[in-house]
Order: C-alpha cells, then structure tokens, then sequence
C-alpha cells in the first residue's frame, strides 16, 4: 500500500478543493491510501476557526488588510521571522509524518514547505520521502509559495510556470498538470455553445447583503434570462436573501451550501462571481465563461490576469447596475462575445487534471523508492 500524505489548509477553498479533488482521484487506485490534514484544524481548531474568519473578513470585506498583509509574506524573511511561533505545528506535522509514515507528502499551503524543511534538518523527516507542492494560485505568485524548495512544483498553467521560474526555480522540476478539480467533471457534458431558450446566470455572492441584493434585482431585471444564486457558507446572506421576496424558486433560485458547483457550472452559460482559485479552475474544467464581479487582492489578481490573457471572461465594474450591463453586453449581438469565451476556454479546459496529477505523484513516489 503506498501512503500519500496531503496538508491542507482552510484559508480559502483553493487548498480544500485541490486537496479533496486530488486526494479523490489518487484513491481510485487499489493501492494507494489518500490522507488529507489540515494541521491547524487538528492542532489548535478554536484559534484556526478564528484566523478563517480573519481571513474572510480580510479578503470580502477588508481587501487593503489582505494586500498588505500578502506583499509582507512576499518579501524573503518575514514568513522565516515566524517560525519559531510555529513550533506546536511543527511538532503536530512530525507527529503526523512518524504515524502514517506517507511515501510522498503534498502540500497546498506554502507554511508547510518551510515545517518541513525545519523538521529535516533535524532528523525528522527522512530525505526519501518527496515533497512536491500543488501551486493553488495562478500568476500571482506569492514567492513563500517556492522559497522553502520543493521536489517539485505542480502549477496549472504555463504562465505560473514562468513566474516560478523567474524566482528563480529550476524549470525541470515544474510541471503544468492543472488544477484538480472533481474527477467526475471529466464525465460531464458542458452547456452547448448556442443559444436555445434562456440564459442561465450562476451567481456566487460575497459582499455585503444590500450590495447582494441590489445585483439580484439588476441580473432579474435583464429579458430572458434565468437566476441561480449560490450562497455556500454565508448563512446570514442566505437568510437575508430569502428574507427579501426576491426569490420565485422558477426564474430566481437560492441555493445554499452544495457539492454539486461542477454541475451547475456545467449547466448554466455564465459564472458570475469573485475570482477564488478553486471557482475559476472549476469553470475553466467545466468551459462555463467567467465574469468576475469581485475581487481579492493579490493571488486572485493573478486570476484576473490569466481569465482575460486567454480571453475567457473579464472583470466586471463591482457596482450592480454596471454589472448588468457587463451582463447585457457579453450576451449581445447574438452572444458574439460569449461564443468567442466558450469557444477560448474549452481550448484550456483539463477536465481530467486530477487524474493526471494523481498519477504524477505515484510515478515520482515509485522513482524515489
């Protein structure tokens, strides 16, 4: 039985999603035992809970406390200057690494590059086992992400690559695999690129609810067009918006937590939402175009970036009604500018990408033993 170990982090639903996705896809080989640890869950769960709600105040609703707080990591020393306060999870991830004993580690947190490179150097951690680091951002690149070293370097597209390799890491041990998204999207049939009756809109809200609220009255106001809104975690959204009347359950729909979002990218012509790694690599999986009406400031600018170099959607004005008219116009002229999108992203879409990273990581987990 070959272990592999994957860390994760709840900072964001990028690490989770290519944790689980992977982890997913890895254990549909017979012999292959997938674990998945979020070491700051497991070591210090009230504190960890604490800090993901920082961390979402920061990103929805606080985005200068974020940049800062993503430029300081950025410069070579200041996330080294903290590990000695990381001590309690350094010794919960040897504690891990000595119980479960993985043949290959993967981590999709940046912190746990250096944990280890600490645990190391003292012995804790056997040289043989390899770590090799899924990159969860596009572009943007936060160089903590690659300054601790890695085996190797798993990122989704070839313009992550370049930047990896502009900081300085060897371009042999980088690898464009893609990001993993759920395998079963590869069995997924995406929306045909025509239009035959209403346009359907998924929206993903993340501000404030009268901001909400006044974009689902502008998307409801446009002609022939159908509404899915995806609340996920934010219950008191979720209330607020059912609290309003807006919703019919026939033209407008409300929707929750879910772990059905491939398939209802795959069945709707429009992503309309903030520009989080997981989200944007699922549409991309799924060839749902993207307009981004929010956005966090550095990894997802990065985002940004490659949504519109591969002119597969673009970012939108934040202010509702400007919103709708974005909206309008990607679907005028008989929908000129989203054929062109869909056309563009199902050139890039890598429905199978965890399959193929699965069996990356098993390939180099046999070449070190």
């Amino acid at each position: 039985m070959k272990r592999i170990l994957i860390l994760t982090a709840g900072f964001g639903e990028g690490h989770n999603t290519a944790s689980h996705c992977l982890a997913e896809a890895l254990r549909m080989h017979p012999d292959v035992e997938a674990r998945v640890v979020d070491v700051y869950q497991e070591t210090m769960p009230g504190i960890s809970k604490v800090l993901q709600s920082g961390y979402g105040l920061a990103i929805n609703k606080l985005p200068f406390i974020w940049s800062a707080i993503f430029s300081l990591l950025e410069k070579p020393g200041n996330l080294e200057a903290t590990l000695p306060l990381a001590g309690n999870l350094r010794e919960a991830l040897r504690g891990i690494v000595e119980e479960f004993k993985p043949d290959t580690i993967v981590s999709t947190y940046p912190l746990y590059a250096f944990l280890l490179r600490e645990l190391r150097k003292r012995g804790h951690v056997p040289s043989k086992v390899p770590l090799l680091t899924l990159v969860t951002d596009s572009i943007a690149i936060n160089s903590s992400w690659f300054r601790a070293g890695s085996e190797a370097f798993i990122v989704a597209d070839k313009e992550t690559a370049q930047v990896l390799n502009h900081g300085g890491v060897d371009p042999r041990i980088i690898h464009v695999l893609g990001f993993p998204v759920a395998p079963r999207i590869a069995s997924l049939q995406p929306i045909e690129p025509t239009m035959n009756g209403a346009i359907k809109l998924l929206y993903f809200p993340s501000s404030r609810v009268a901001h909400t609220l006044a974009v689902i009255r502008e998307l409801q106001a446009l002609p022939g067009m159908t509404l899915t809104i995806v609340t996920g975690r934010l219950k008191a959204l979720h209330a607020a918006i059912e609290a309003s009347g807006l919703i019919d359950g026939v033209q407008n729909n409300l929707i929750g937590w879910t772990n059905q979002v491939p398939e209802l990218l795959a069945s709707h012509h429009l992503y309309i939402g903030k520009a989080g790694g997981a989200i944007v690599q699922e549409a991309i999986a799924t060839s749902c175009p993207i307009l981004v009406s929010h956005v966090v400031p550095g990894q997802e600018e990065g985002n940004i970036e490659m949504i519109e170099r591969h002119d597969v959607g673009r970012l939108a004005a934040h202010y509702p009604a400007a919103l709708a008219v974005s909206v309008e116009e990607v679907f005028a002229n008989s929908a000129s500018t989203w054929k062109r999108w869909k056309k563009n992203i199902s050139a890039i879409s890598k429905p199978s990408s965890s399959c193929d990273i699965a069996a990356f990581i098993l390939k180099t987990s046999d070449a070190k033993h």
